[in-house]
Parts: structure tokens; C-alpha cells; sequence
């Protein structure tokens, strides 16, 4: 049976198939990257040695503290955390109001903030990351 253009469905679905075929393979070849045809190269070379971190230090007694994400409420907001010297007043305050809690810091504890960017580098032995130098991007006294 054919159709309007007079190709079976047979042959219609060949072309179809080597048409794909050949736009996937063009798209290795050339190192194409658009989506939904990306290189390989697009996700192999985004990792390295080496990698900046940023770090929310609160001051409680006098003592640094890290404040490190655990559970789903900060795990899924920790992006935030540099985005708080640009948040306005009330952003800033609901954010934290919202953090510290859960990591299990009282808020009237607190007398100071800083946010610090920690230069990292990976053991290439024992794959652990070791802390380079670290430059404190954003400090407020609560």
C-alpha cells in the first residue's frame, strides 16, 4: 500500500531511520553541541582538579561554625546561599530564619555571618579535596 506521495510505509520508515541515524552520527563527528544532540565532550570535561566552594560561617559565642546542609530543606536551597549579600532585608532575614533552625542553630545565638569562597584542590591518590585559599566574600554582624 502507498501513499499520497507514493512511498510504502516500509521505505518511508527507512528513510526516517537513516535520517536519524545520520544527524546523531553528524552531530559526533562534528562535535556539535545542541539540544537535544550534545557531544560527549559537553559532560566529560566540566570536572577538574580543582573547584571553588563557597561556605556559610555563623558566629555563635565567639566560635566559628559552619553551617553545613543536611536534610531535603537545605540540600535543595543551599544554591541560595550566594545569592544573600545581594538579597534584600526581609529575603535575607526569611532565609536565614528558615536555615539556621535546621541546622540546628537559634537564631538569637548568632552575632555574625560571612560568607567565605574556599579555593579546593583534589588529591589525584586519594580523591579527597583539600582547602586551598580562602577569600571572605560577604560579612554582617547580626
Amino acid at each position: 500500500m502507498q501513499n499520497a506521495v507514493g512511498w510504502s510505509p516500509h521505505r518511508r520508515a527507512r528513510s526516517v531511520t537513516w535520517g536519524t541515524v545520520s544527524v546523531l552520527v553528524v552531530a559526533a563527528v562534528v562535535q556539535v553541541d545542541f539540544w537535544p544532540l550534545t557531544a560527549y565532550r559537553l559532560f566529560s570535561t566540566i570536572r577538574t582538579d580543582e573547584r571553588t566552594v563557597t561556605r556559610l560561617i555563623a558566629v555563635v559565642d565567639g566560635e566559628d561554625r559552619s553551617v553545613t546542609p543536611r536534610g531535603p530543606l537545605i540540600s535543595t536551597t543551599t544554591r541560595f546561599v550566594a545569592s544573600l549579600p545581594e538579597a534584600d532585608d526581609a529575603a535575607r532575614a526569611t532565609m536565614l530564619a528558615t536555615w539556621l533552625p535546621h541546622l540546628g542553630l537559634d537564631p538569637a545565638d548568632v552575632t555574625s555571618l560571612r560568607l567565605e569562597s574556599v579555593h579546593q584542590v583534589l588529591d589525584p591518590e586519594t580523591l579527597l579535596w583539600s582547602d586551598g585559599t580562602t577569600e571572605v566574600s560577604w560579612q554582617e554582624d547580626l
